[in-house]
């Protein structure tokens, strides 16, 4: 599991503004996280980019280890906590998805969605 670029819900990784911040101090990445930063109030009105970095250690890949997370929820995210008990890569493993809790992580925002199809796309071509 913890060589995979894919967190456990399906975000490609390689595709996460968060994770590219963190991971490869992507400026352009950081950038696309500015208003998503203020809107939390993880930075001020007028603080950009260099801001959003400073937050170090944003994401790296929800198979780290959760210590080393800004987003202080992923310790307790269900479908990491479901796949790391049943012994799963991702969710698309499991012969239950997409399960109630799947759907309503996929009910909200677009890469959220994304995730879901991403999983799709990944069983349908097994």
């Amino acid at each position: 599991m913890g060589d995979l670029k894919m967190a456990a819900c399906g975000i490609d990784c390689a595709q996460c503004g968060s994770y590219k911040a963190t991971m490869e101090n992507d400026m352009e990445a950081a950038e696309g996280l500015i208003d998503w930063y203020r809107g939390m109030g993880w930075i001020g009105e007028n603080e950009g980019a260099e801001a959003v970095l400073s937050k170090n250690p944003l994401c790296k890949g929800c198979w780290n280890p959760m210590g080393e997370c800004f987003f202080k929820g992923c310790a307790n995210c269900y479908l990491r906590n479901c796949c790391a008990e049943k012994q799963l890569n991702h969710c698309g493993e499991c012969g239950d998805f997409p399960c109630v809790r799947y759907s309503e992580f996929a009910a909200w925002p677009e890469h959220h969605q994304k995730a879901m199809e991403h999983l799709l796309a990944i069983r349908d071509n097994s």
